[in-house]
């Protein structure tokens, strides 16, 4: 699909932060584990999506892993993850907003446009455990155009764009926290007195 006019509003500065960080993180060992848990909307219909882009954008990321060696079972898990110095989580999900609104042409354009806003947090448990770990909240807004005879289609795209772009940024924000965080409750190293003569 060809949507010669679309403008992303939120969250590109992050995003193109996270992946320039991510590049040269690239062939380091993973440290966490992670598995989808709950993913909650009043459009029942984007949970699919949502869940698939959520799976995706984790994964792209290589200080996550879902791979355990066929482990299975709560206690096999954990087993894996303290021989491997893996951390779990369960990762959940909650849109908290998602609007659609369908514009007219732009000027000079014949198709009309669809604006969509999509307000997301994600929010990550120790696994095992349940603790609350993270957090992360991403939104973005962006205008499209669609043609009438694949309305139906071009919309899935263009809130599949949306969705993806709020779920970057929210991911970005929650990986971000986590390593804040640990680098904090690190303990500093005390430098040795010199030893008087």
């Amino acid at each position: 699909m060809q949507i010669p006019r679309v403008a992303a509003l939120a969250g590109m500065l992050i995003v193109v932060t996270s992946l320039a960080g991510r590049a040269s993180g690239e062939g380091a060992k993973p440290k966490y584990y992670f598995t989808i848990s709950n993913i909650t909307s009043d459009d029942k219909k984007t949970i699919p999506l949502a869940r698939e882009l959520l799976e995706k954008e984790i994964s792209s990321r290589s200080e996550f892993t879902q791979d355990l060696g066929g482990a299975e079972g709560e206690a096999a898990a954990a087993a894996e993850m303290h021989k491997r110095g893996l951390q779990g989580f369960q990762v959940n999900l909650r849109i908290t907003s998602l609007k659609k609104e369908i514009k007219l042409p732009a000027p000079g354009r014949r198709d009309r446009q669809m604006a969509i806003q999509v307000k997301l947090g994600v929010y990550g448990t120790t696994y095992p455990g349940g603790k609350l770990n993270f957090t992360g909240d991403g939104e973005a807004s962006l205008v499209g155009e669609f043609a009438e005879r694949r309305m139906e289609s071009d919309i899935e795209d263009l809130t599949k764009t949306a969705v993806a772009t709020a779920l970057k940024q929210a991911v970005s924000v929650a990986v971000d926290k986590m390593t804040t965080a640990k680098l904090s409750d690190s303990p500093r190293r005390k430098g040795k007195k010199p030893k008087s003569k």
